[in-house]
């Protein structure tokens, strides 16, 4: 079809859209872009909002493919709102599940987990396998780049049954290429931890699970091979799996046969990121120093060209560990330095436009027309509001509600609940010295031990930053405080070595009891009061 021909009805739309898809499937992503952007504007003027969603979603694959990640934000951003309004909800799940691959590339992981986890909520409203797929494979993705693995696994298993017990069964390709990228992350991250490679047996098996599957498409005519990401992928996953298995003739044949790949859309993409990975991981196996610190500062150049900033990361701890190796302890900690920088400049990124994702959703919600479909988005919003995206335990918001339930009850039959407030010794250091990814390790881990040591009724939840708080249910005020020492010690005698050599932590808890009179404020203050007296103490 040629696109300059002006579209002027929906069937014309349809068709140019439908032949955008199709340049996508065949990795022509600059005609795709060209034929979505066209429907655009023409959507536009016709006033056609659901052609205009369409587009945009078009638009954001598009820029996704093409590593114009900041673009596909917005466009996957807009598509979901227009979805939304118009009420499809099949499209917006498709473009919240789109909305999340593109926040992860752009290194905002809670944002990534909250459109994974609102696209898997609304999926279950619909009777579409292909639907729900497509969301747990989002939020299995957005969990394994935000270190969650159990998470992410269980999402990801999650799609592959949804999709075989479909009629007729659908696809497992795309859960089973993220299982597989999954391992490559927790292993990549395990080696920096504990200094070396971890088993590489359950990373070969999801590999040969997604190559068995390459091979059953090729025979049904499934149009995988066109694909070019998927080809690049692939080549990608098989050089890295001969590299850490010691097989570097191998690997360096599939970095050649994977350069040709990166190069096929004709523009630098991420697959030119890892290019230079699997390129720093060859050189470094045969010891080729210079050769691999170049290519890790390749990974990172081209990683940050193209907005990827999970790749960028990952580019500052391989040549972290590369200087590390050679020795080089001053030029190791300058590169951690780089890491932690890069994640300020996330952070503050993130917070700017989640302010903009605030007014979208307060527009969305003033603008609906359906009281029902209010409160079916008053509902969702409220479970994925009670759960702390970085640790899964209880947040705030659940903290409040549950210690208001119990201290009313509590205090109304004489069984006063208890309440803890838990502090990490100086956190600051931590983030500081050793990268806020490290933080976040600490904090999960303190947030199991938390878990741990409290029963059914009781609740463990995170305040926020470094602050934790356990809300005993029946415990009287000894009991309550022999939990807490005991929590205590578990922290201290936690080998905190195996998530960062020379890494410590240790809390300060201080525990009340309710009184007549306590507010849920009021306790949390005292408890606060309590803290800071036991941190004087010790000082």
């Amino acid at each position: 079809m040629n696109i300059d021909e002006p579209a002027l009805n929906e069937a014309s739309l349809e068709t140019q859209l439908k032949s955008a898809h199709l340049a996508l499937d065949g990795g022509d992503v600059q005609t795709g872009r060209e034929l979505s952007h066209k429907v655009l504007k023409a959507a536009q003027t016709l006033g056609n909002k659901r052609f205009e969603a369409k587009a945009l979603l078009c638009l954001a694959h598009c820029d996704r493919m093409l590593s114009r990640y900041r673009r596909a934000h917005r466009a996957s951003q807009l598509a979901a709102q227009g979805f939304q309004l118009l009420g499809d909800t099949p499209g917006e799940v498709l473009a919240l599940a789109t909305h999340a691959f593109v926040a992860l590339n752009l290194g905002r992981n809670e944002e990534a987990v909250e459109a994974a986890l609102l696209s898997v909520r609304l999926s279950e409203f619909l009777d579409n396998d292909e639907h729900s797929v497509l969301s747990y494979n989002a939020l299995g993705a957005a969990y394994f780049w935000s270190h969650h693995f159990d998470k992410a696994e269980q999402a990801l298993r999650t799609a592959i049954q949804i999709a075989e017990h479909a009629s007729p069964p659908l696809s497992t390709f795309q859960p089973q290429i993220n299982q597989w990228w999954a391992q490559v992350i927790r292993i990549f991250h395990e080696r920096y931890y504990e200094g070396g490679l971890p088993s590489l047996a359950l990373m070969r098996m999801h590999r040969e699970a997604v190559m068995r599957q390459v091979v059953r498409a090729d025979a049904s005519e499934f149009p995988m091979g066109t694909n070019v990401t998927t080809e690049a992928v692939l080549l990608f996953g098989a050089s890295l799996d001969a590299c850490w298995h010691g097989q570097l003739d191998q690997a360096a044949d599939d970095l050649v046969a994977l350069t040709g790949w990166a190069q096929r859309y004709g523009t630098l993409t991420w697959l030119s990121a890892l290019e230079a990975w699997a390129g720093a991981e060859i050189a470094w196996a045969r010891r080729d120093w210079p050769g691999a610190t170049q290519h890790a500062a390749k990974m990172i150049e081209i990683a940050v060209t193209v907005e990827h900033e999970q790749l960028a990361c990952l580019g500052h701890l391989l040549a972290s560990q590369l200087f590390m190796a050679q020795g080089l302890h001053g030029r190791a900690l300058d590169e951690l330095r780089r890491l932690r920088l890069r994640e300020q400049l996330i952070r503050s990124d993130c917070l700017e436009t989640r302010e903009n994702v605030v007014d979208w959703q307060i527009d969305l919600r003033l603008r609906q027309q359906s009281i029902d479909r209010l409160e079916l988005t008053s509902r969702q919003l409220e479970k994925l509001s009670l759960e702390d995206a970085l640790t899964g335990i209880p947040n705030r918001r659940d903290f409040e509600r549950y210690a208001s339930e119990l201290l009313q009850r509590g205090l109304e039959q004489g069984q006063p609940p208890c309440l803890a407030l838990v502090d990490v010794d100086k956190f600051k250091l931590i983030n500081d010295n050793f990268s806020h990814q490290v933080g976040d390790a600490v904090l999960k881990r303190i947030a199991q031990i938390l878990k741990s040591h409290v029963r059914e009724d009781d609740m463990a939840a995170r305040l926020g930053g470094d602050e934790f708080v356990i809300i005993f249910k029946t415990a009287d005020l000894k009991v309550a405080q022999q939990v807490c020492q005991r929590i205590c010690d578990a922290v201290r005698a936690f080998d905190w070595s195996s998530i960062s050599p020379q890494l410590e932590s240790s809390l300060s808890v201080g525990v009340v009891r309710a009184e007549p009179g306590d507010t849920v404020a009021s306790l949390t203050h005292r408890s606060d009061t309590a803290m800071y007296d036991e941190k004087k103490t010790r000082r």
